[in-house]
């Protein structure tokens, strides 16, 4: 019976391991790679690629429904932003290197149009924040007025937190 036992637990391990070593694989297979083909954008941070939801990582654009405040009056910067990513997707030659998930299992990744890093640029041309990265370009819009700079505006993230207590108070 303690024979029987030992063959049993054996392959309940190697059961148990086989299963991890899919997971794994599984997991891992749609990461670290680049995606590319027919871009659809969603808002200023995040892009559809073959059914594959990404998220542009160091970066944290307003939301569609975002509005802010220039010298001229409200406007949607939320829609501004999107469209700006949209113009230079519409580039052609848009890719996206990803290589983890996000909570919500979006892909995170770093995209590119040629050589020129969109993430970076968003921030860089002021249609996204530095979120986890991108601080020197966020810098030099700031210092420059462009984008969301030229006006007033809440921070993205701050903004979602506010809409999320509101909803709470309704």
């Amino acid at each position: 019976m303690g024979r029987l036992r030992t063959i049993v637990d054996i392959f309940s391990t190697l059961a148990i391991l086989s299963s991890v070593g899919l997971l794994i694989f599984w997991f891992a297979s749609d990461l670290d790679r680049e995606y590319s083909g027919k871009v659809f954008v969603v808002d200023g941070d995040t892009v559809i690629i073959a059914d594959n939801k990404i998220r542009l990582e160091g970066i944290d654009a307003p939301e569609m429904q975002q509005m802010c405040e220039s010298p001229g009056g409200s406007y949607p910067c939320g829609v501004k932003s999107g469209n700006y990513l949209k113009s230079l997707a519409e580039q052609g030659g848009f890719r996206c290197n990803a290589w983890q998930r996000d909570k919500y299992q979006r892909l995170l990744g770093r995209c590119f149009v040629g050589n020129t890093d969109i993430n970076g640029k968003m921030v860089r041309d002021g249609w996204a924040v530095a979120f986890g990265g991108y601080y020197h370009e966020e810098s030099q819009a700031r210092k420059a007025g462009l984008g969301l700079w030229a006006g007033q505006f809440v921070r993205p993230r701050e903004w979602r937190l506010q809409q999320s207590d509101a909803a709470v108070i309704e």
